[in-house]
């Protein structure tokens, strides 16, 4: 039942394009009915502003950003007590192709997630509840086992940065239940 809800909320999330919150009627097997609050939002780090707070990226470039430090971090706000997914649009990492770049998920202070991409994909992170903050907030940080200064793979690259992914787009997809 869960995992219909949360398809449910995720499609009219979709359909609706609401970048905010939404609340749906669900009827259950047993006849009861809940009330699904749904939430989508959309952070699109390719524009010169984003409506969330960032640290450890760059300025936007024509592909997204790119995170420029060993650790990088976003703030979103969601609705408090949500399953909520966070799905990140890496198009490019630091590593080459034969070389995955590696870095955890730590979420208010706890570490949720251990990834492996090679980049030019989506990955996706799933939030649980118990660690949002009352209000729904989410402190998002990236800790990068692999961040590195470009010369390390290519000499004759100088950029004195040091960088992990590039990353275009962010989106939160969510929902909460009450009875």
């Amino acid at each position: 039942m869960k995992r219909i809800i949360y398809v449910l909320g995720i499609a009219l999330s979709m359909i609706s394009c609401s970048p905010k919150g939404e609340t749906s009627k669900v009827q259950s097997s047993d006849d009861a009915t809940t009330d699904v609050n749904h939430f989508y939002a959309h952070y699109d780090f390719r524009q010169d502003s984003l409506e969330c707070e960032i640290s450890g990226f760059s300025g936007n470039e024509d592909f997204g950003r790119w995170s420029n430090s060993d650790t990088a971090m976003i703030d979103i706000k969601a609705i408090p007590m949500a399953e909520i997914t966070v799905k990140l649009d890496v198009n490019r990492v630091i590593t080459p192709d034969n070389i995955p770049f590696v870095f955890d998920v730590v979420l208010n202070g706890e570490k949720i997630s251990h990834i492996s991409t090679n980049g030019d994909n989506s990955v996706y992170v799933n939030l649980p509840k118990e660690n949002l903050s009352a209000d729904g907030s989410a402190r998002l940080w990236f800790i990068f086992e692999n961040a590195a200064r470009p010369c390390k793979y290519n000499p004759d690259n100088q950029d004195p940065r040091t960088l992990g992914f590039a990353i275009s787009d962010v989106t939160v997809y969510g929902y909460s239940l009450k009875k």
